[in-house]
C-alpha cells in the first residue's frame, strides 16, 4: 500500500467509495424502497379500515338511538297497561269509586281472570309474555222511594243507648218514611255516574264490558261488570310510579279488629266490635232491600201485609155483596 503512488492511492480509494456505494444502494436504499412500498400498502390498508371503522361507528352511534327511542317505545306501551293486577286494589278501587259518586248500597262484589289470547312465536312456540285481563264484577241497589235508608252505621242506631232511646229514633223515621229525605229513588244517576267516571280513568287499560239492570220490588239491582288490563312480562323496560289508585292499597289501614273482622252475627254483642249494636236482620229475605235499615224493611213489609190484607177484606166483601145480589135475583 506503501508502495502505491498517490494516483494509485486516489484511485483505489475511488473504488472503495464505489464499492460502497454500490453496497449502500443494494442493501440499503433498495430495501427501504422496497420497505416503503409495503409501508405504503399497509398504511393505505389502514387507512380503508379505518374508514370502515368510522363508518360502523357512525352506524352503531345511530344504531344505540334507535334502540333507546326503541326501548322508550316499549316502555310508553307498557305503562299503557296495568303492571300489577292485585284484586283487592281493583275492588277497593271500584267500590270507593262508587261510593264517592253516591251509589253505595253494594248487594255483591266479585272477580275473575278472563282468558287472553296467547302470542306464539314464527316456529309455533308460545311467548311467556302477555296480556292478562281481571273482570270485577258488581250488583248495587237503588232505594225505592219510601223506605228508609242505612249504609254502614249512616243514621247509627248504636247512639240510642237505652231502649226507649232506640224505640224513639225509629218511631221518629218511621213516620218520615215515603218522604224527604227517602221520597226519591237514588241510585240509577249515580251508578252511571261512577261507570264513566271509572271508564275514563284509563281508557287504555280500564274498560267497562256490561251493564244490566232489573226491576225489583219498587227498586232496581244494577249490574255492571268492568275489566282492568295488565301484562305479564318477563325482561319489565318500565317502571310503573304513577300511583293510581287502582294499583296500590288505598283504603284503610290499622283497623283495629280486636273484636273480630271475619264474619256478621244477627246481633252483634261485642262492645269491641266495629259493629257492636247494629243487627244484620231482614224477617222476610224474600223481599229484602239491601239499601233499607232491618226495622225499616220490617216494617214495610208489615204494613204491605196489612193493607194487601185489607184490600182482600174489600174484595171479598164486594164479592159476597155481588153473590148475595145474585141469589136474590134468582129466587125473585
Amino acid at each position: 500500500m506503501n508502495n502505491l503512488t498517490a494516483r494509485e492511492k486516489g484511485f483505489m480509494y475511488v473504488i472503495t467509495l464505489l464499492i460502497i456505494v454500490v453496497l449502500g444502494y443494494f442493501f440499503g436504499i433498495r430495501t427501504l424502497n422496497n420497505k416503503y412500498d409495503e409501508y405504503k400498502q399497509e398504511l393505505q390498508t389502514l387507512q380503508e379500515r379505518k374508514e370502515y371503522l368510522d363508518e360502523l361507528r357512525e352506524n352503531n352511534a345511530s344504531m344505540a338511538t334507535e334502540i333507546e327511542l326503541l326501548k322508550s317505545s316499549c316502555a310508553d306501551l307498557e305503562l299503557s297497561f296495568i303492571d300489577k293486577l292485585e284484586t283487592e286494589c281493583l275492588e277497593q278501587y271500584v267500590l270507593k269509586t262508587f261510593e264517592t259518586e253516591g251509589c253505595p248500597f253494594l248487594v255483591s262484589v266479585g272477580s275473575s281472570d278472563v282468558g287472553m289470547t296467547s302470542v306464539s312465536y314464527p316456529d309455533g312456540t308460545t311467548s311467556p309474555d302477555g296480556l292478562v285481563c281481571t273482570q270485577i264484577s258488581v250488583t248495587y241497589s237503588t232505594t225505592d222511594g219510601y223506605t228508609v235508608t242505612q249504609y254502614n252505621r249512616n243514621p247509627d242506631f248504636t247512639a240510642a243507648v237505652t231502649d226507649e232511646e232506640l224505640k224513639a229514633t225509629i218511631l221518629d223515621l218511621s213516620g218520615k218514611m215515603g218522604q224527604e229525605p227517602y221520597a226519591e229513588r237514588k241510585g240509577y244517576n249515580e251508578f252511571i255516574s261512577a261507570l264513566k267516571k271509572i271508564n275514563a280513568e284509563n281508557p287504555n287499560c280500564i274498560k267497562v264490558d256490561s251493564i244490566t239492570a232489573t226491576d225489583t220490588n219498587g227498586f232496581m239491582t244494577l249490574n255492571a261488570t268492568i275489566n282492568f288490563y295488565g301484562t305479564s312480562l318477563r325482561n319489565r323496560l318500565s317502571v310503573d310510579d304513577s300511583k293510581a289508585p287502582y294499583t296500590y292499597w288505598c283504603g284503610d289501614t290499622n283497623v283495629d279488629t280486636k273484636g273480630g273482622f271475619i264474619g256478621f252475627p244477627y246481633i252483634c254483642d261485642n262492645e269491641d266490635s266495629l259493629w257492636y249494636g247494629v243487627v244484620n236482620m231482614n224477617l222476610d229475605e224474600m223481599s229484602s232491600k239491601p239499601f233499607a235499615a232491618y226495622w225499616a224493611d220490617t216494617l214495610f213489609n208489615e204494613q204491605l201485609e196489612a193493607e194487601s190484607g185489607d184490600i182482600r177484606k174489600v174484595l171479598n166483601a164486594e164479592k159476597t155483596t155481588e153473590e148475595t145480589g145474585e141469589q136474590g135475583t134468582q129466587a125473585e
